[in-house]
């Protein structure tokens, strides 16, 4: 019994010391793209993804077969992440902006209010550094029980349908595009991502993407 308990002790260090270089790593990998984002070129004919790490991972070129499409999510992202970072990214007046924002900052602790404060800076200095932009919102998809356990830090995951209607209410009152993805990928009767596009309960696998695209594609293509 002594062995089991010590066993487990062991390898919960061994983990928490793992996470702290992960962490290190991220950090760095975080930092190194931001500063990136001044200096990559735009013009008006480019088609930028940004938000967090369920954008970055996706390969949006391959997919949508569109040279102007600009992937600039980052691993970690927080909706004031993107809002700092927002007057780069609009330099060159692109042409549409999607937006996927706001599962980290539930992570963090921040309530569906205090982001939406957030989101509504967003929009209005897309609005006011480049009215040219067409912007778009996607909703924060649903996360299941694999991704709770493995991350441990969603204990507020229950939120992200209140933060769903407030943003999507918030999209209405400023006249901005709500791309719900939300109920496109939940299991039928359920808050709960449908197993076939996921392998850790948010990040999705190749059917998650391409049930993406299917999604995405007709407002790149308008």
């Amino acid at each position: 019994m002594k062995t089991n308990i010590y066993s487990h002790i062991l390898l919960l260090v061994l983990m928490m010391s793992g996470a702290n270089v992960f962490a290190q790593k991220h950090s760095e990998y975080y930092y190194q793209r931001v500063s990136l984002f001044d200096t990559l070129p735009s013009d008006s004919s480019d088609i930028i993804f940004l938000g967090n790490s369920i954008t970055n991972g996706c390969e949006w070129c391959e997919l949508l077969s569109n040279p102007h499409v600009k992937n600039r999510g980052i691993n970690g992202d927080t909706s004031r992440g993107v809002r700092d970072r927002l007057q780069s990214t609009l330099k060159g007046k692109p042409s549409k902006v999607f937006l996927m924002i706001g599962v980290n900052d539930i992570a963090n602790g921040a309530s569906p209010d205090s982001v939406i404060n957030v989101m509504k800076q967003i929009i209005d200095r897309t609005a006011s550094l480049s009215p040219s932009t067409r912007l778009y919102v996607q909703s924060i998809l649903p996360i299941n029980d694999t991704y709770n356990i493995f991350w441990g830090h969603m204990d507020k995951s229950e939120q992200i349908k209140e933060y769903n209607a407030k943003l999507e209410q918030l999209c209405k009152e400023r006249g901005v595009e709500f791309i719900d993805l939300y109920s496109h990928f939940c299991i039928p009767g359920t808050d709960k991502m449908n197993l076939s596009y996921t392998n850790d309960g948010l990040h999705l696998m190749v059917d998650g993407y391409l049930k993406w695209r299917d999604i995405i594609l007709p407002y790149v293509k308008e």
